[in-house]
């Protein structure tokens, strides 16, 4: 439910100054240090290497899907609360095409490709398992669906990134309708390729398992650690004296939307665990044999006790998901989460007898989010940092749940 005063004066637009910022000259200095590493890593340990940048890679663009869909979802929605958070989103969208050259690596190179998809190394070909699959496992519909999958989300990312800027000038409410239109459809596709991208990408780190409840599974990492990145980037912006408008409704909505998705989460997660267990297939056991082997049974306590237990506990008091101070330590708590759970899904593959930390896995991922936040600020500042002329902003302002 919204209120409507009689009059109320909108705000102008919000531009961040990437030249003030420390942050960007951080992230700067650290993209240029850790590319060199990284590209010293690559040569010296490319086992070690393919799998670091993967782990990179990976956090960074389920974070970019979960945000398509929370923009979609907005527009699907005719959601009015969103729209002053909503530009933090849609941002994020503008950085699949350099996701796109991060992930090139991983793709072009063949020693790196192997090492990761196992099943696209010639040593296998005579696999008789793999011989039953190979219409969907062979190399050039692989990169076909890759292909596929960076195409819509740049172009759909593009679409609605592009509107939404476009209508900061023109005002124009046929942009509100037209996405609002096209999102049902973009919802579906959403899912149908986030689904076999992680068929393709995750799940096929070990091209023999297979989960029924995988690609639900997929999107519920998704959407939790993006929204636990947005409010960590909106937390950012108020400290640096911007969005002041927004106030503790808005917070608890946000709160109350990453409380139902740790649920949610961890409801799927589970329920994977039980029908496996309960099936006692061995296609399907292998998973959580491997991963519970050696140390890595510690990782999966972790994830259990830090992804679900504690943030549940955490984000049930209403006053925590009021005060954005309090929902920002949990959301950047999640964020950690998130790495740790996929660490957990992915290193075992490069270490399958205990757990094994490199210096790649730390300077990859820095690497990447130094990269990709520096041309996130420098994005963010070419527009105001929330939409200034949707339709919907005067109900965003005067929100009340």
């Amino acid at each position: 439910m919204t209120a409507h005063p009689h009059a109320l004066q909108l705000p102008p637009d919000e531009r961040i100054l990437p030249r003030r910022l420390v942050l960007t000259k951080v992230f700067g200095v650290c993209a240029i240090v850790g590319g060199i590493l990284s590209i010293i890593g690559g040569f010296v340990d490319p086992h070690q290497f393919a799998y670091s940048w993967f782990f990179g890679f990976y956090y960074f663009f389920t974070i970019a899907l979960g945000a398509f869909f929370w923009v979609t979802l907005h527009y699907a929605c005719d959601s009015d609360w969103t729209v002053l958070v909503r530009r933090v989103w849609e941002t994020m969208l503008a950085l699949f095409p350099l996701l796109l050259l991060i992930a090139i690596p991983l793709f072009a190179a063949p020693d790196l490709r192997n090492v990761l998809w196992r099943w696209t190394d010639p040593v296998h070909a005579h696999d008789h398992e793999l011989a039953l699959r190979a219409g969907y496992l062979n190399l050039p519909f692989f990169y076909i669906r890759a292909l596929a999958y960076f195409a819509y989300f740049i172009f759909m990312g593009r679409y609605y990134f592009r509107n939404s800027v476009l209508q900061d000038t023109d005002g124009d409410p046929r942009r509100t309708r037209r996405m609002h239109d096209h999102s049902y459809f973009a919802l579906v596709v959403f899912g149908v390729l986030q689904t076999f991208l992680g068929f393709d990408w995750l799940m096929g780190l070990y091209w023999r398992w297979y989960s029924s409840l995988f690609g639900v599974y997929n999107f519920a990492i998704c959407a939790q650690a993006s929204m636990a990145a947005g409010i960590v980037i909106v937390a950012t912006l108020r400290a640096g004296g911007h969005l002041r408008m927004l106030n503790h409704e808005h917070f608890y909505l946000m709160g109350k939307l990453l409380f139902g998705f740790t649920i949610f989460w961890a409801y799927i997660a589970f329920g994977q665990f039980l029908l496996i267990w309960y099936a006692n297939i061995p296609e399907e056991t292998i998973f959580y044999n491997d991963h519970n082997r050696g140390a890595w049974v510690y990782f999966s306590f972790a994830i259990i006790v830090g992804k679900f237990m504690f943030p549940t506990i955490y984000l049930l008091a209403q006053d925590n998901k009021k005060s954005l101070r309090a929902l920002t330590r949990i959301a950047a708590w999640i964020l950690l989460m998130h790495g740790l759970e996929l660490y957990w899904f992915i290193m075992p593959y490069a270490h399958e007898k205990t757990v094994l930390p490199s210096w790649l896995d730390f300077v990859s991922w820095i690497t990447i989010a130094s990269i990709l936040g520096f041309f996130y600020i420098r994005v963010a500042a070419k527009n105001s940092i929330f939409p200034t002329r949707d339709p919907r902003l005067v109900e965003s302002l005067t929100v009340v749940n």
